[in-house]
């Protein structure tokens, strides 16, 4: 099990020199060029390099832009024009090295991001911002221009996905894993959240079999449902469906809930860890949507609470792998 360091929003020097001096070996990047439509050999490879010139290495690449896949998500004119690219993104990534992407299915993006989130200046420990989620606020949200979508049209949407891509990161040996619904509630303005369960992980799972199709499981959002998050760990670990992980807290599941520092929450994390480890787990594990300290200037707050995060990850891997 390995410590990773979040560069999904574009690697830099200088990120990569904070994750070194933490001790982190494993980089999940992103924030590449995306004009053509697709990622670019070259920039895949530029940006390899650049991680494996501090001695790290580049694990994924996460987060395609949401103008490539408007239209694979919703089942609308195009969506083949958009798979031909996501097709030569993933033989780019192979070609490049890069073995791993992580993508999601969400079909909405809102101005903060996929993960919905009803306020952002949540209180937390000691003042510190955390991000919330209330559902009774949120169900009023206007439908989009898209109307209502039904579950059963959007999985149809995600299985016509899934068969054209999977062959392809096959072939290319590359691995796409895909982030739950965050928040895992459904609908948001009219489009349903589809993979909001450990039966839809599942489903997902089943839908097109491959060693290369799993999940970027993201911790967080699993403990945002009902279910025990531990389960969840031990049932896809089983199957080698889990490719990496965003390794985070919350407080409280759907339909209303906080994010919180990595040890409060109500995931036991070194429960967590110790699921992960018995499961033979051997991915990298990055901290996620980290609250904000408020004492510090907004430039250096993130930086503080990654590293809090990334101490307390490294210190759950040793204690559950060397015993100590």
């Amino acid at each position: 099990m390995k410590l990773g360091l979040d560069a999904r929003g574009g690697v830099t020097n200088e990120l990569l020199d904070f994750g070194v001096q933490l001790g982190a070996t494993d980089v999940i990047g992103g924030g590449l060029p995306n004009e053509s439509g697709y990622w670019e050999y070259l920039d895949l490879l530029r940006i390899r390099s650049q991680v494996e010139a501090v001695g790290m290495h580049l694990f994924a690449i996460e987060n395609l832009p949401q103008e490539w896949m408007d239209k694979i998500k919703l089942g609308l004119p195009g969506r083949d024009e958009q798979l031909d690219k996501i097709c030569k993104t993933i033989q780019n990534m192979g070609a490049a090295g890069i073995s791993v992407l992580g993508y999601n299915f969400m079909s909405m993006r809102s101005r903060t991001g996929y993960a919905w989130r009803t306020s952002g200046d949540t209180l937390g420990r000691g003042g510190a911002r955390v991000s919330s989620f209330d559902y009774n606020l949120a169900s009023t949200a206007p439908f989009t221009k898209y109307g209502e979508v039904s579950d059963d049209d959007m999985w149809g949407n995600f299985e016509y996905f899934l068969n054209a891509i999977v062959p392809v990161a096959e072939r290319a040996g590359v691995r796409i894993g895909v982030h739950p619904d965050d928040p895992p509630i459904s609908p948001l303005a009219g489009l349903p959240r589809i993979l909001r369960s450990h039966a839809s992980l599942q489903k997902l799972c089943d839908l097109v079999p491959s060693k290369n199709s799993g999940i970027e499981f993201c911790q967080g959002t699993v403990a945002e449902m009902p279910e025990r998050v531990v389960d969840a760990i031990r049932k896809f670990g089983r199957q080698d469906k889990i490719f990496y992980v965003h390794f985070r807290n919350v407080s409280g599941t759907v339909p209303k809930f906080q994010e919180t520092f990595i040890d409060e929450g109500h995931v036991d994390m070194r429960e967590a860890m110790q699921a992960y480890y018995e499961i033979g787990f051997d991915g990298p594990f990055i901290p996620d949507h980290v609250p904000l300290l408020s004492l510090l200037p907004t430039e250096n707050a993130k930086f503080a609470s990654e590293a809090y995060a990334m101490g307390y990850i490294k210190a759950l891997i040793d204690e559950v792998t060397l015993g100590r």
